[in-house]
Formats: C-alpha cells, sequence, structure tokens
C-alpha cells in the first residue's frame, strides 16, 4: 500500500512525504493520535518507502511514495522482509527490556537486504521503564542506518527524553468522508458505510468493527443516561461513580458525548437536524439540548474534550467524571436560563 491509499491524513502524510523526497528523515519518529486512525499502517508504509525498490520512491517533492508493488514492498506487507522489524508487547502486557536489547543488537547491524532497517515499536507506551531507559541509549547512541518508529495513542505515558529524541507526527481523527470511503474498500454498501462512519467516532478500526445496531443502542444509552441525569446532582454523583470505574470505557463514552455535542452544534449553524440524531432513544438529551444555548453547547463539547486530554495524560477517571458531568449540570442550567430570558424578551 502506497501513501497515496492511506485516507484523512494528509497533513502527517505530506511531512513525511516531503522528508523522505528531500533525504531529510529523522532517525526516530513518534506517530501519535487517537486508536485506529492509521498511525501503524503509515508507519508499515513508511518503512517500505524507506525500502522500496520501484521508480517512485525515487520521486521528487510530494511524490515519493512506495510503489506497493516491487519484492520489497510485498515482503513488508506481509510482514517478511528482515529489516523490517515489529515490536509487540509480549504477552499483550509489556514491552520488555530484553526486546528492546534485541532491537539495539540489530540496529548494531548492517541492513540485510534493504537500504535501512526500521524498527516499529507499538503500543510504545506499553515499554516497561528499563526497557524506556534502553530505548532511550539506543536513540542517543545511533548505531547503522536505522529507523525507529514509535506509535502510540498516549504520547504522555512515554519518557519526556524519548519523546525529545523524536520528531512527533500528529495524526487525527478521520472524518465521515474518510471513513466512508475506507468501509466502501472493505465491501460495505453505502448504507452500511454511512450508519458505521457516524458512529464510529473517528476510528477506521472500530468502523470496520462495529455492529451498527448494538452501537447506535450504545450511543443512545450513554448520552441518554448522562445528559437525562444533569438534571439531579445525586444522578450526577451516581453516573461519574459508573463512569470513572472502567477507564477504556468512560474514553468510548467521552467520544460518542463529544459527538453528539458537536453534531448539535453543527445543526445549530447548518439550521437543519443531523440525520443520525433523529432516534426515540435521544429524545430526553436532544430536548435538553435543544433548550441550550449556542454558547452552552459549545461549553459542553469544550468540557468533554478537556476530559478526553486529562484521560491520555493519565487523570483519575472518577474525578475528571465527576468534573465533566458537573461541569456539563452548570452549563445546562446556564443555556436553559438564557434561552427562557431570550424568549422572554421577545
Amino acid at each position: 500500500m502506497p501513501f497515496a491509499d492511506i485516507l484523512g491524513q494528509e497533513r502527517a502524510l505530506s511531512h513525511l512525504r516531503l522528508a523522505l523526497a528531500d533525504g531529510r528523515l529523522c532517525q526516530a519518529y513518534c506517530f501519535f493520535g487517537p486508536s485506529g486512525v492509521g498511525k501503524r499502517t503509515t508507519a508499515r508504509v513508511l518503512a517500505q518507502a524507506v525500502n522500496c525498490l520501484g521508480e517512485s520512491a525515487q520521486g521528487a517533492g510530494a511524490a515519493a511514495d512506495a510503489c506497493g508493488a516491487c519484492a520489497a514492498c510485498r515482503k513488508i506487507a506481509a510482514g517478511l522482509h528482515p529489516d523490517v522489524i515489529e515490536v509487540r508487547p509480549e504477552g499483550k502486557t509489556v514491552i520488555s527490556i530484553d526486546q528492546i536489547r534485541e532491537v539495539t543488537a540489530r540496529a548494531a547491524l548492517r541492513a540485510y537486504e534493504g537500504k535501512a532497517k526500521v524498527f516499529i515499536l507499538e503500543p510504545a507506551e506499553l515499554m516497561q521503564e528499563p526497557a524506556a531507559n534502553a530505548m532511550l541509549k539506543t536513540l542517543e547512541e545511533p548505531a547503522g542506518a536505522s529507523l525507529f518508529l514509535l506509535v502510540t495513542a498516549s504520547p504522555s505515558a512515554l519518557l519526556p527524553t524519548i519523546l525529545s529524541r523524536c520528531q512527533a507526527v500528529r495524526f487525527d481523527s478521520l472524518g465521515e468522508g474518510p471513513l466512508r470511503d475506507i468501509l466502501l474498500r472493505h465491501g460495505r454498501t453505502p448504507q452500511e458505510a454511512a450508519a458505521a462512519a457516524a458512529l464510529a467516532g473517528g476510528s477506521a478500526e472500530r468502523a470496520l468493527a462495529l455492529d451498527v445496531e448494538e452501537a447506535r443502542a450504545t450511543r443512545d444509552r450513554i448520552v441518554q443516561e448522562v445528559w437525562g441525569g444533569l438534571s439531579s446532582l445525586v444522578s450526577v454523583l451516581e453516573r461519574a461513580e459508573s463512569l470513572g470505574r472502567d477507564r477504556t470505557r468512560f474514553e468510548v463514552a467521552l467520544e460518542i458525548l463529544a459527538s453528539f455535542s458537536h453534531d448539535q452544534a453543527v445543526a445549530r449553524v447548518a439550521e437543519a437536524a443531523v440525520p443520525h440524531l433523529d432516534t426515540a432513544g435521544l429524545a430526553e438529551a436532544a430536548r435538553l439540548a435543544a433548550g441550550c444555548s449556542m454558547q452552552a453547547i459549545l461549553a459542553i463539547h469544550e468540557a468533554q474534550v478537556e476530559a478526553s486530554r486529562a484521560l491520555t495524560r493519565n487523570a483519575n477517571p472518577r474525578f475528571t467524571a465527576e468534573r465533566l458531568l458537573l461541569r456539563m449540570r452548570q452549563a445546562v442550567g446556564r443555556g436553559l436560563e438564557g434561552s427562557h430570558a431570550s424568549r422572554g424578551a421577545r
């Protein structure tokens, strides 16, 4: 797969392709951003481009790319190239110091058949502390022609000293357009692709694995429970306790809540309903949101985004949930008061 086939990450890809074409690739990169948006795929494609035997790898400017068809590209895509090593957690829990020692030893050797050795560490935040320290030493004292690609959804969990030695490349959540195109490539019908893209929270990985009806029910339940409980302080605290029990589920809930508030704001600007919000399951939440001012909706969305960022910095989930829901309750109260006052003035 060449860079040209990766959708929705034009900014990140433009940076990498220009550096590749100009011969200015850094020794180490940190690809960071939400899960399932193309970071790992891009790392593999960059490994292909570095070792590509086709003519496209010799292109100038932003045209530099992997051909995707030569022997090197095919081996890398199949995970069979001896100079492209993917380092994944042992037992799906941690990246150990022994794995990093092996990386260091292999980095000191010349490439076996490619132009450079490429090491892809994913998810890089799962390096144990001794492993992270060993990785830092490797980055400080590079040996041979090696490229290190650290892939993570939680860059704040990496050592600051490691981050300082990597060129950071941000990957954003995917828009519904790119998600629909990706789903269509995988054989979904246009209707299935549109529904899954609207519910996937910007993640291609999630969209491809999505059961649309189950995801819609989950979305409706979370939005309705959170918004419907804002009228009572007791309900707010109970919901915060429930959300804060599981960090991963809370992260998903935040994506759903932020998507709902974002779509409410878009509907106000466009002065039209957002189709996938018109479900009976969101009736109470939609009623409350409709009574709020635009300022209140934007304040709620900002609070939800800040809560997501706090979780990536390893904030306490329970405290984060309480703070978010209290801010939402306050914004809804003010928004409803402002809306009533505005109607009264008329």
